[in-house]
């Protein structure tokens, strides 16, 4: 390292906490500083983001079983999939497919799985009194989400209602009957 600068700083508690556990990783404190100057320098655009939304899409993808597609492309499928003269056999594929990420999400409570499927651009949604409204990202993709929903919340447990409004669906889960 060529005429290195030496910088001296306070930490304050937490911050030394930290430091000190990950001292370990590193041959040095310096190497530490350095290399966590460069990841913050690299990513820190991330930083307006919400963490477990950052994770989410790091899970997601990394193990390659979810890809990024356009949501115009995505509405497009949707659109051609309404007319095709095979549609019924797409939409139990789809169910199974629902079945499937029920298993997967077994265990889970209801606001993961929003928010599982938030992270791919479906919908937003908000919750109020117990109740959850998704604002979809287009009409077209109502029935994709609510017949994945009508499979997958009933076998994580949850009764459920779902209403149809215009760019919206409205979940009011109901205790589970004995």
């Amino acid at each position: 390292m060529k005429n290195p600068v030496r910088v001296t700083v306070a930490l304050d508690e937490k911050s030394l906490k930290i430091m000190n556990e990950l001292r370990g990783e590193f041959e040095s404190q310096s190497e530490l500083i350095r290399e966590v100057l460069k990841f913050y320098y690299e990513f820190r655009e991330l930083k307006s983001i919400r963490k477990e939304i950052i994770l989410r899409y790091v899970e997601m993808l990394r193990n390659g079983e979810h890809v990024v597609l356009d949501i115009d492309h995505f509405i497009a499928l949707m659109k051609f999939l309404g007319s095709h003269p095979e549609k019924e056999q797409f939409w139990e594929i789809h169910r199974d497919i629902a079945r499937a990420h029920a298993d997967e999400f077994a265990g889970k409570d209801l606001e993961y799985v929003l928010r599982r499927l938030e992270a791919c651009n479906l919908f937003r949604f908000t919750a109020k009194d117990g109740e959850y409204t998704l604002v979809l990202s287009s009409e077209f993709l109502k029935n994709f989400v609510k017949s994945f929903l009508e499979i997958v919340l009933p076998f994580i447990g949850y009764n459920v209602e779902i209403k149809e409004e215009f760019m919206k669906l409205r979940i009011k889960p109901f205790p589970a009957s004995d």
